[in-house]
């Protein structure tokens, strides 16, 4: 009877477990039911928009109305499906139906498992929605990309009459009534707009508003000075953390204060609406940008430069490089300022075509003048010839400061003035006045990435106090603490130059990388192009980190020598292997082919490339097994020397006469190697000594080991031995064996033990038989 009473709890407990869990999922559906409800009118209306020619603008607006709906599907999709999972375990908890010939189950359970099914059946069509609508709204994002790349190219690569063609300037003549006429339509809707809708005493206020603000900034200001605004620097900083602050004061200081004085300005006139609706994008949009633009090249290159005060440059330059750099960047700064100012100038009294190419060739010209005087004004001229010198001695080489950047340049202004006589005037400003913004932002990386070195030297640093202060705080050693340092300083290096170079290509970084579409010709070069771009940057940005992985990071590890380049080495092949992989990918060539090819090719080639094959497995072995590391003392094949570094496919040997002998690698894995510090650096140096037959054979043995214990490279545990060898004809045969520290001076012990025998052996009266046979080379110790 209780049996049977406790089986009915059991089953209705059950049930009402089943009841809850079928309600919670019923809810769990209803967010995600109302997700792609929700997502698809919107998506439809999305794609129809899709349907017509957009603006960049435009197609910017569309896909901020379509992240919303991507978020809210991902949202709905990690809420419904752990419950999907939850409700397939428990149908499987439930087991599968009875088969037809075996007994019945309970209605119970039979109930359980038909309302379970039922469950997961309904929740997995909510997730396949979902799913179906996750995919469409990623299919839309990614026509939008394409768009907006297929529209920069043609903004960017249309091309439009030329400057140096006939028929730009009879154009530019036609287009000047249109651009005056539009000039003084602005002028007359501002003067109406002021008249109608501000009026004259709304004039008035915001005069003496503005000269009540203009007092307030000057008295602000001289506070400021007195403060330390504008305070030079002291002549030496008293560290490089103080440097760098000292320098990021000043460029924060040049660079605020000018924009906060046009936005004071364009605040006040704002606020007495002041400005023409219609001319919203020359006043204020414009102004500040052009104001930030100039104050932000000044106070970024004065602070990185610091033209006059040579202690605080973050970048190494001789001074008069520097200020070269500085002023020729205050001029392009003006240049792109003005461009700014017009081009919004243009759009508002809606030029001609002309007008726009016009402004856009000037400025282009002017930044490639001003690159051309300083690329010629910073040439390092020969000095005079002085009378009486010698004509044919060399000269030394002049050091020029960033050489490499030299050519690039030139190269660059080449391709503006190239672009400007075919008529790409776009193209031409584009590059103009990106070359510059990539000077800039480089100066503001450079005191960036000196911020952070400065300030993990500081507070990771073993040595320093703040760094063994935060040490014993967390409780680990100095060193482990510089090691995490120097790991987290890579880290913030890598974000630091991944935002500058995104930052260097602007905001459409897809656009301009990935979105060229220029006909077929056009697309397979550039992307030839592209992927060569991407192989040299790879390998560049790989030595780098491999550099700094080798010289930084594993030297605080503890690790022996040979570890390290076993490390590096293999870090380095496999950041190879991805560097090649990446390029392949930008080619579009999938890698399973490239495999599948390989496979195929490897059979005939196979025969031909068995020896580089078998050096470069047997290089693996050697970087991970460690036989031989760098820094042992080997001998193979009668050379006998350093190993100084293993690679792949060879291992290079330095030999005691300073010569290199590059050996493969199967020579080392299936030949005969001695390796005399393979397990440690000890080594056994073996002395013969024959004295005479009327010699105290104590007291031979005495000296022996007085001299063997005196010497400083000589290992006590274990003992140096004296042994008596045999009975010559010509004296007793004598042996000192001792052990060394290091294998490497075994010659140094054998001359050092050799010079204090025969000293001793003369003071003691002892009498040195002649000689038994040349002196043996040292053997490992053990």
């Amino acid at each position: 009877m209780r049996s049977r009473l406790l089986d009915r709890f059991a089953r209705a407990l059950a049930c009402v477990l089943v009841a809850m869990c079928l309600a919670g999922t019923a809810m769990a559906q209803a967010p995600a039911r109302d997700a792609a409800e929700t997502a698809k009118p919107e998506l439809d209306q999305i794609e129809a928009m899709l349907e017509r020619r957009l603006t960049s603008d435009e197609l910017t607006a569309v896909r901020r109305r379509l992240d919303p709906v991507r978020d809210q599907l991902a949202a709905a999709l990690a809420e419904v499906e752990p419950r999907l999972a939850e409700a397939r375990d428990r149908l499987s908890q439930l087991g599968a139906a009875p088969a037809a010939n075996a007994p019945p189950e309970a209605p119970e359970a039979k109930q359980q498992r038909e309302e379970q099914t039922k469950a997961v059946a309904e929740i997995d069509v909510r997730v396949r929605g979902l799913k179906v609508q996750q995919v469409r709204a990623d299919q839309v994002a990614a026509r939008i990309v394409e768009r907006r790349r297929q529209l920069f190219t043609a903004q960017l690569f249309q091309r439009s009459t030329s400057v140096v063609d006939p028929r730009f300037w009879s154009e530019l003549s036609a287009a000047i009534p249109r651009v005056l006429r539009g000039t003084r339509f602005l002028a007359s809707d501002w003067w109406d707009h002021l008249a109608r809708n501000v009026g004259a005493a709304r004039l008035a206020v915001a005069g003496i508003v503005s000269l009540a603000a203009m007092a307030g900034l000057i008295v602000l200001y001289r506070i400021l000075r007195r403060h330390g605004l504008y305070a030079p620097p002291a002549d030496t900083p008293p560290s490089r953390l103080s440097m760098v602050l000292s320098d990021i004061r000043v460029a924060a200081e040049r660079s605020l204060v000018l924009p906060a004085l046009v936005g004071v300005g364009l605040g006040i006139a704002a606020n007495f609406e002041l400005i023409l609706p219609r001319g919203q994008t020359l006043i204020p949009q414009a102004i500040i940008t052009a104001a930030v633009v100039i104050a932000f090249t000044r106070g970024v290159l004065q602070g990185a430069l610091a033209p006059g005060v040579p202690a605080y440059r973050l970048i190494a330059l001789p001074d008069a490089f520097a200020e070269a750099v500085y002023h020729a960047m205050r001029q392009i700064a003006w240049i792109i300022a003005i461009y700014i100012l017009l081009m919004s100038f243009a759009q508002v009294i809606i030029a001609p075509v002309a007008a726009t190419v016009l402004i856009a060739s000037l400025t282009a010209l002017a930044i490639a003048t001003v690159g051309v005087n300083f690329l010629r004004g910073t040439t390092e001229r020969d000095e005079p010839e002085v009378e009486g010198e010698d004509k044919s001695a060399p000269k030394p080489a002049a050091s020029q400061p960033w050489a490499w950047t030299r050519p690039a340049l030139w190269l660059a202004i080449a391709v503006i003035i190239g672009a400007l006589f075919a008529g790409y005037t776009a193209l031409a400003a584009f590059i103009a006045t990106h070359v510059a913004g990539a000077v800039v932002i480089f100066a503001g990386t450079v005191m960036v990435l000196v911020l952070l070195d400065a300030l993990i030297a500081e507070w990771f640093g073993a040595t320093t106090v703040r760094g063994r202060s935060v040490a014993a705080s967390i409780g680990i050693k100095p060193d482990r603490l510089d090691l995490l340092g120097t790991l987290l300083g890579g880290i913030l290096h890598v974000a630091v130059i991944v935002g500058s170079v995104l930052a260097a290509f602007g905001a459409t970084i897809d656009d301009a990388v990935l979105g060229f579409r220029l006909g077929d010709a056009q697309a397979l070069a550039l992307t030839v192009a592209i992927a060569g771009c991407v192989l040299a940057i790879g390998f560049l940005l790989l030595r780098a980190v491999q550099r700094w992985i080798r010289d930084k990071v594993l030297p605080r590890t503890g690790m022996d020598a040979g570890l390290q380049n076993s490390v590096s080495t293999i870090f380095n092949y496999a950041g190879v292997a991805l560097v090649i992989a990446i390029a392949l990918r930008q080619l579009g060539l999938d890698l399973s082919n490239i495999a599948i090819v390989a496979g195929a090719l490897s059979v005939g080639i196979g025969f031909g490339l068995q020896s580089i094959v078998s050096n470069f497995v047997s290089g693996l072995i050697l970087l991970a097994e460690r036989p031989i590391r760098v820094g042992d003392s080997i001998v193979v094949k009668g050379e006998e020397g350093y190993v100084r570094k293993i690679s792949v496919r060879s291992t290079e040997i330095e030999t005691f006469e300073r010569a290199t002998v590059i050996l493969p690698n199967a020579d080392l894995i299936s030949g005969v190697v001695k390796n005399w510090t393979h397990s440690n650096t000890m080594g056994r140096v073996a002395i013969p000594v024959r004295v005479a037959y009327d010699s105290d054979p104590e007291l031979v043995r005495e000296e022996l080991m007085k001299a063997a214990c005196e010497n400083r490279l000589v290992i006590q545990e274990p003992p140096p031995r004296v042994f008596l060898m045999r009975f010559a004809d010509l004296g007793l045969d004598f042996e000192l064996r001792c052990i060394v520290k290091n294998v490497d001076y075994s010659l140094t012990v054998r001359s050092e033990l050799q010079l204090a025998i025969l000293s001793r052996f003369r003071a003691k009266g002892i009498i040195i038989a002649p000689p038994i046979q040349p002196p043996q080379n040292a053997t490992p110790a053990g």
